[in-house]
């Protein structure tokens, strides 16, 4: 193993461990709306970062790692059916976005799918687990959630990567 793995093996637990914090304080400070499931997203911008620092793989490794160890110390198993098929629909599209982003597609737009994708993710869960379709009734508050949330998060994460990219030197 030489310097630039250990170095990226590094930093990938670092991120890791920022989503699990951010998990963490998200669940202490809930949105101030009236409607129950929604939230900001923080750890989304750990994902982004290392989507847009690392490529695809990074990003679908901080989510599970994120996905199992928050789950086993605050959710349980339905918590991480959720956040699974919510957070790998959300990675794969958002990696999609990034694939294209020479193309014009933006840090915040790949964050905004993400978010839209999460919650479609989220739903199609719910659909399984609870054997009903009338959870969809739900889909168009969270695709709008999904939306408000992707561009804070994109914005804080389109802040983030540069300096991240900058202060660690990573080259991809």
């Amino acid at each position: 193993m030489n310097h630039n793995d250990i170095k990226r093996m590094v930093l990938f637990a670092v991120m890791t461990a920022a989503a699990v914090i951010l998990h963490f304080v998200e669940g202490m400070f809930p949105l101030p709306i009236a409607v129950p499931g929604i939230k900001l997203g923080l750890p989304n911008i750990v994902s982004l970062a290392a989507l847009y620092l690392f490529g695809p793989y990074a990003a679908f490794s901080v989510l599970i790692l994120r996905v199992l160890m928050t789950s086993f110390l605050y959710g349980g198993f339905s918590n991480m059916i959720f956040s699974l098929s919510g957070g790998i629909l959300s990675v794969a599209v958002m990696s999609l976005f990034w694939k294209f982003r020479d193309k014009g597609f933006s840090i915040v737009s790949a964050s905004v799918a993400g978010g839209v994708f999460h919650n479609i993710g989220q739903i199609l869960a719910a659909m399984l687990v609870l054997r009903t379709s009338t959870v969809l009734s739900y889909l168009p508050v969270l695709i709008v959630s999904g939306v408000v949330t992707g561009v804070v998060t994109g914005t804080v994460a389109g802040i983030v990567v540069p300096r991240l990219a900058g202060i660690y030197s990573i080259n991809k």
